[in-house]
């Protein structure tokens, strides 16, 4: 290996490197948002099952159910809402202190008072499903769009694309305390140098829609106020 070679190589992985510590740095700022969120501490907080979200013929942008924020919509493929079930449920137990209720267990519940309270929004069917479940809090996350790449891991003619969000509503009064979202497409690290965190310990390729939504509920939950390593206020 030439000296020229090898100083590249070494190069990239400083810079990647330094992109990683950048993004973790990041992570851990709190906005002034994030630090109201948390000067309230839930005890119990009931997940729901990520929904599907579609926008109608010729729209442009699709909204939120619950908070309003506009999304840029598009295929959502089979699969989705487990995907992003499974992602934030491997993820969250271990960031925070309070104690969780699966989607499976809290899904079940607000399904049924859906089907028993026609007349309910979203915001009061979660509302109400935390109180059933006895729960502070209630996590809801709806996708927007989910399309997997065309092509394979390193020659890709379309990548991996995700649009998602997730929301705490508080039981005891229905306001919403903390809100943040994922919409993004995988770009070329040539493209996107800023994003190299991300391809750290998955490799320099493209992902599949289900890696690229693990990505993005991880950097969601990057700016969680609960989290366990998140600084006193």
């Amino acid at each position: 290996m030439s000296v020229r070679v090898f100083s590249r190589l070494t190069a990239g992985v400083l810079l990647l490197a330094a992109i990683s510590l950048l993004a973790a740095c990041q992570a851990q700022k709190q906005t002034a948002s994030e630090r109201l969120a948390r000067q309230w501490l839930p005890g119990k907080v009931a997940v729901l099952p990520f929904q599907v979200v579609e926008a109608g013929v010729d729209e442009g942008t699709v909204r939120s159910p619950l908070t309003g924020s506009a999304f840029t919509p598009g295929p959502v493929t089979e699969g989705a809402s487990a995907a992003l079930d499974q992602s934030l449920d491997n993820a969250l137990p271990r960031m925070v202190e309070f104690s969780i209720i699966s989607y499976n267990q809290a899904g079940a519940v607000f399904e049924r008072l859906r089907r028993e309270k026609l007349s309910l929004d979203m915001l009061q069917a979660a509302v109400e499903t935390g109180k059933k479940l006895n729960a502070d809090g209630v996590l809801v996350g709806f996708v927007y769009r989910f399309a997997q790449r065309v092509g394979g891991p390193y020659a890709s003619d379309r990548p991996a694309s995700a649009a998602f969000d997730l929301a705490m509503v508080r039981v005891s009064d229905g306001a919403v305390v903390w809100k943040n979202s994922f919409d993004e497409t995988q770009q070329s690290l040539a493209d996107d140098v800023l994003s190299a965190g991300q391809y750290v310990g998955r490799g320099l390729r493209w992902f599949t829609v289900q890696e690229w939504g693990d990505i993005g509920v991880n950097k969601m939950l990057g700016r969680f106020p609960w989290r366990k390593d998140q600084a006193p206020d």
